[in-house]
This record gives C-alpha cells, sequence and structure tokens, in this order.
C-alpha cells in the first residue's frame, strides 16, 4: 500500500500535533492518490478567497465538509541541509503545516507546487501541506494533493499565499483550502533535528533503491 509523503511524516513525528487526542497506532495508512470520487468531488468546490493577511500570523479558510477556518501565530524552523522550511500555525484542538523545498538562495520567491512524493522529498521548489483537526476524541489528518504556495518574500521573513485542495487521509473527503502566512520570521531548526530529517530521508532512499535494484527471490 502507498504511504503517505515520507519528509511530512518526518516532519510531523518531530515536531508538531501535540495539539489533540493521539492517533492510533499501527493502523494503514490510505492511498497517496485519492479515489477517482474524491476528484470529482473536488472538482464541484469553489477554492475561497485568500482571506486578509495578519502580520505574524497563518491565516486559512476552506470550502468542504470541515471547519478548518482560522487564524493562528505561525512559527518557521529550517535547514540549510536538506534545504527546507516549515511554517507552522497550531491551537489546541488544530495544527497546519506547511513545507517548501527551497531552491537556491535567491530564488526562493517563487511559486512552490504541491508535490506527492511516496519516498524522500520531491525535487525543490516544491511544497506540501498538512493539516490535523480534533473534534473531541476525533482526529483527523490532512494532506495537501495539488495546488501551489506562492512565496512573495523571503528574507529575514518569509510571506506567501496558498490555494490548495487537501484529502482527508481517512476518509478521501475533500477540502478547498487558501490563506496566507504573513511576515513570519525565519527560523533556524535545531541541528540535531536538521540531522535526523536528513538522516531518515537518506535511509528512505536508499530502502527504495535496494527494493528497485534487488527484487525479492520468488519463491
Amino acid at each position: 500500500m502507498k504511504q503517505t509523503t515520507r519528509l511530512v511524516a518526518v516532519v510531523l513525528s518531530s515536531m508538531l500535533f501535540g495539539c489533540g487526542e493521539p492517533r492510533e497506532e499501527g493502523t494503514d495508512t490510505p492511498p497517496l492518490v485519492p479515489e477517482v470520487d474524491s476528484i470529482a468531488v473536488a472538482d464541484t468546490l469553489v477554492m475561497p478567497d485568500i482571506p486578509e493577511a495578519r502580520r505574524g500570523y497563518l491565516v486559512a479558510r476552506g470550502a468542504g465538509p470541515y471547519e478548518l477556518d482560522g487564524a493562528w501565530e505561525a512559527q518557521t524552523g529550517g535547514c540549510d541541509d536538506p534545504p527546507m522550511l516549515e511554517v507552522i500555525g497550531r491551537q489546541p484542538g488544530m495544527g497546519v503545516l506547511v513545507l517548501l523545498q527551497l531552491p537556491p538562495a535567491g530564488e526562493r520567491m517563487t511559486s512552490y507546487p504541491v508535490t506527492l512524493v511516496e519516498e524522500g522529498a520531491p525535487t525543490p521548489p516544491a511544497s506540501q501541506m498538512a493539516v490535523q483537526l480534533f473534534e473531541g476524541s476525533t482526529g483527523r489528518a490532512f494532506q495537501g494533493m495539488e495546488g501551489s504556495i506562492d512565496v512573495y518574500q523571503y528574507d529575514a521573513r518569509v510571506s506567501a499565499r496558498f490555494a490548495v485542495t487537501l484529502r482527508e487521509i481517512a476518509s478521501d473527503d475533500v477540502q478547498k483550502y487558501a490563506g496566507v502566512f504573513h511576515e513570519i520570521r525565519v527560523e533556524p531548526l535545531p541541528q540535531e533535528q536538521c540531522a535526523q530529517i536528513k538522516a531518515a530521508l537518506e535511509a528512505s532512499d536508499s530502502a527504495t533503491t535496494d527494493t528497485v535494484s534487488s527484487p525479492r527471490e520468488p519463491r
């Protein structure tokens, strides 16, 4: 069974969603590519207008079956190796994560397409998005499956607008999601965390290469 994006899983496991009840361990992850019915439903939804920007905040609004609207004080964490930046907005009960796979310095004010990869990290510029929502004891996790993050400022602070189609990974429900994060101070992640992310991605790439080059002998 295909798995959700490796880099999203690595980053989520290391930092973000302690904002509600934990999800059950050991459950299978639904396919990375949604069913055709979900894509058809997504085409019937209208992307919301991008909300007004607020300095220091990630602000978003959605169209679809879930209430994902909100404005959250945001923070960042970046690595030089691997070159990436995470932008996080969270509050009790909900969190939003944006991952940017960064091109070279000086080329970072550009469009970052939402990119799905089964292993490793996508080729920059690329982006990934995850949203987690807790309603009482029920947790729902969403992953961006198409759209873009358009960065219009990248220096000591980062600003971007986004328009993304999300998939709720347990049900395949879809949601349109538009928003902005504005003038969020760019901060580094701890070196040990960057090293952990790099090691996990390298292990993932190595395992994929070994599987392709050395297929299991038939019994």
